[in-house]
């Protein structure tokens, strides 16, 4: 049966994660397709997606390209986003919940679930002020039709979506009404990835297939607003912020526009915010673990290079160089709340956090005690000491290239443990192709083969279940199919 939900929750999905449209045709809808695919029916109209001015004080830039849903199944974009699709959280909480969903898009007064969809390109700062109207016309309405009218606002938000819904929480004063805000893989302190992907835009071969894409890409504040705030450009041996460096194709006063006026202003919003005596610190974060992340960035031979190691001067016993393979550790928790043990952890890729069972379960039993008492209780949890894989893949493999994984067992001492390894093409009927082997603390490279173009999930999970026995882990590639572009 349901639990009773008397409060109004709102869940914002991560970067590239809304279905975007131009005049009511969907441009961006990436759901159970590769990248390849989307450019290939799309072309270059997916040029339109492209920002020459992004003002946060406007609503509406005037361009006909609306976000009418989220993306629910498996997407990939190759070296910057992959993604499981939201589907199955925004199933399961109505599930769990007696929660009734509506459309931000019309709303009704007996709605108090509302995935919210927004326009990924813009400025989070626009996007956290159509959040603030937003809440402010239907906590209302839903304190009236329920009858709770001491009724708040529950935030859960993927990735990039935690960065609005903190904005909106600290800056614009969304504390005074918000219960709880559960981040989820959300760069607090920004990730290296979003960094390399504007200086170097898509490598590996990619330019071929989505070079153009590189210009529009550029032209989103959003990704800027996703930089890292602490120093983590090595340029020859001195570490940088990105504000503070000359990098190929990085517009230095965007840089540091983002960083003081979004990621830094919400710290000092936070900060500032302590000396009430009515606020309450409302943020729980969820911490992906246990995969290969990049930390850093060196600059060489004039091009940017990601690196796994940490910035000099940060101690591995404090910060673990790992993270949910986008999102380092380090930034998962937000600076101002270093040491004081709000995060809560688990074992999955980035793109999986929202929807595997072993993370999505302890969730949902985190939001039954918000709703039930409040959040005073719920810090502090340890995290795992329970064995782990990390599991390494590339985004994108070009025809004729071997797809090869990594895999490493993590927490298990000496003794290896059997492993399967399942690859399937989304959409595929039947089992997909699994390899079996034997994992310990040294990665283990795994060859499939050359794979027909498309999108594949890769699934890692121990052999024999049992307490000693890690969650599996989850991610997802693209063969893409460069005849079909030419």
């Amino acid at each position: 049966m349901p639990i009773p939900m008397r409060h109004l929750v709102i869940f914002l999905p991560g970067i590239m994660g809304s279905v975007l449209q131009k005049d009511g045709k969907d441009l961006w809808s990436l759901s159970g397709q590769a990248l390849w695919q989307l450019v290939k029916a799309h072309g270059q109209s997916l040029s339109q997606l492209q920002i020459s001015q992004d003002d946060p004080e406007v609503d509406d830039l005037g361009d006909g390209i609306t976000a009418p849903r989220l993306l629910e199944d498996v997407h990939s974009v190759p070296f910057l986003v992959e993604h499981a699709g939201y589907g199955v959280i925004t199933r399961r909480l109505p599930e769990h919940f007696e929660l009734t969903t509506g459309s931000i898009h019309a709303p009704v007064d007996e709605a108090n679930f509302f995935p919210f969809p927004y326009d990924w390109r813009r400025d989070n700062r626009a996007t956290a002020r159509k959040l603030q109207r937003f809440i402010e016309q239907q906590l209302p309405r839903w304190r009236e039709y329920s009858g709770a009218s001491d009724a708040q606002v529950i935030l859960i938000a993927h990735s990039m979506g935690g960065l609005i819904s903190r904005y909106y929480v600290e800056v614009l004063g969304g504390w005074r009404t918000c219960r709880a805000l559960i981040t989820v893989g959300s760069p607090h302190r920004g990730a290296v990835g979003a960094l390399e992907k504007v200086s170097n835009g898509f490598s590996k071969g990619a330019t071929k297939l989505f070079g153009y894409l590189d210009p529009v890409m550029r032209s989103f504040e959003s990704i800027y607003q996703c930089f890292p705030t602490y120093p983590a450009v090595n340029v020859n041996g001195q570490w940088l912020r990105p504000a503070e460096a000359d990098l190929p194709n990085v517009d230095r006063a965007r840089a540091q526009a983002a960083r003081a006026d979004f990621l830094d202003a919400t710290r000092q919003a936070a900060l500032q915010n302590r000396a009430d005596p009515q606020y309450r610190q409302v943020l729980l974060p969820w911490v992906g673990t246990r995969q290969d992340t990049p930390q850093s960035l060196i600059l060489e031979n004039g091009a940017l290079r990601l690196d796994y190691g940490l910035p000099a001067g940060l101690d591995p016993r404090t910060y673990p160089a790992d993270g949910d393979g986008t999102v380092p550790r380090l930034s998962a928790i937000p600076a101002d709340l270093e040491g004081q043990q709000v995060a809560r952890f688990a074992v999955e890729r980035h793109g999986w956090l929202t929807n595997n069972e072993m993370t999505l379960d302890p969730l949902l039993d985190t939001l039954t005690q918000i709703a039930a008492a409040g959040t005073q209780n719920l810090y502090g949890e340890p995290e795992t000491i329970r064995p782990a894989l990390s599991l390494g893949l590339e985004p994108l493999y070009l025809p004729n290239e071997p797809v090869t994984l990594r895999l490493k067992l993590i927490n298990a001492g000496e003794q290896p443990q059997a492993v399967g390894v399942n690859v399937k093409a989304v959409g595929q009927v039947g089992p997909g192709v699994t390899q079996t082997v034997q994992a310990g603390v040294e990665a283990k490279l795994l060859e499939f083969g050359e794979l027909a173009a498309g999108l594949y999930q890769v699934t890692a999970g121990a052999q024999t279940p049992g307490p000693r026995a890690p969650a599996p882990v989850h991610g997802v590639f693209e063969v893409a199919d460069v005849s079909a572009l030419d």
